[in-house]
């Protein structure tokens, strides 16, 4: 059996996340972390669907556009969503697992002095996914869950396995 994931960070009362995300796996994974930020005020930005309407019925979630895969037009609808919730909910971290709408949150985040952290997909082993190569360079902690992946980047970090 894999190793867990053990908690990327921990949140502290007063702490404001917003978790981000795409639907579908990526969600998946970002929601079995959901014990790091119990009793922390929180918020996702995912796209509604089946899933994330469901399982997030009971938590606040700010839509984002899809799909977002070299979809230039909705990464620039994404970075004014992502412009507009930073500037008027000021977290202190942004969680995510990618995939697209991920990247103007983590460039505006530094901009605007937010820490975040990135959660490589469980399903890249031997190399980043395209999210995951552009949110590298300004990600404060990025976390991979294959040690074949860790030791190929500096900054990388293995923490075991969400799933």
């Amino acid at each position: 059996m894999a190793e867990r994931i053990k908690p990327v960070v921990t949140c502290n009362p007063g702490m404001k996340i917003c978790l981000v995300c795409s639907s579908g796996g990526h969600f998946q994974e970002l929601l079995r972390l959901a014990g790091t930020w119990q009793g922390i005020e929180h918020f996702w930005v995912t796209f509604p669907g089946v899933d994330t309407d469901y399982l997030l019925a009971e938590e606040e979630m700010l839509p984002a556009y899809h799909p977002t895969n070299r979809n230039l037009w909705n990464l620039f609808r994404n970075t004014i969503v992502a412009w507009r919730i930073l500037r008027a909910r000021q977290p202190d971290i942004i969680i995510s697992t990618g995939a697209g709408v991920a990247i103007p949150f983590f460039y505006l985040a530094k901009f605007f002095g937010i820490k975040t952290i990135y959660i490589e997909s469980l399903t890249r082993i031997h190399g980043l996914s395209l999210t995951g190569k552009l949110v590298y360079p300004v990600a404060d902690h990025f976390y991979v869950q294959w040690p074949e992946l860790a030791r190929c980047l500096k900054k990388a970090v293995y923490g075991g396995q969400v799933l």
